[in-house]
């Protein structure tokens, strides 16, 4: 069970933000890397997975900024919430795990991601 105390939501979110801003970081120079891979000569055969790749980056980059923007409108209406000395709503504390659950699984994807991005860079090389 999350704590409902609003400065550890707080905690929460920013540490969630900054991770999924370092995940933003490296998926990016992901891009780079492989807009390097397609100014090489590639194999005809490697043609849909640089299309997968690049398709994989977009939609990762889009969840990341749909999550943070998420996790920052909870983060102000648990601040928000905490302000007007209301309790802390069952809804708050259930958005809070909702969230957790969406960055767990979030990340999880972009570490596979960032897994078979490294080993398909290593073979083009």
């Amino acid at each position: 069970m999350v704590q409902t105390d609003p400065t550890q939501y707080s905690r929460e979110c920013a540490s969630w933000r900054e991770n999924l801003r370092n995940y933003r970081s490296e998926l990016s120079s992901y891009r780079e890397k492989l807009q390097d891979v397609v100014s090489q000569q590639v194999p005809r055969n490697e043609l849909l997975n640089i299309e997968h790749y690049n398709n994989q980056f977009e939609i990762q980059l889009a969840n990341i900024n749909k999550l943070k923007h998420d996790i920052k409108e909870h983060e102000r209406a648990a601040l928000f919430t905490h302000s007007l000395n209301l309790t802390h709503p069952e809804s708050l504390q259930q958005t809070h795990e909702n969230l957790l659950d969406q960055y767990v699984s979030l990340e999880g994807t972009i570490v596979d991601l960032k897994k078979e991005f490294s080993a398909f860079v290593s073979r083009m090389n």
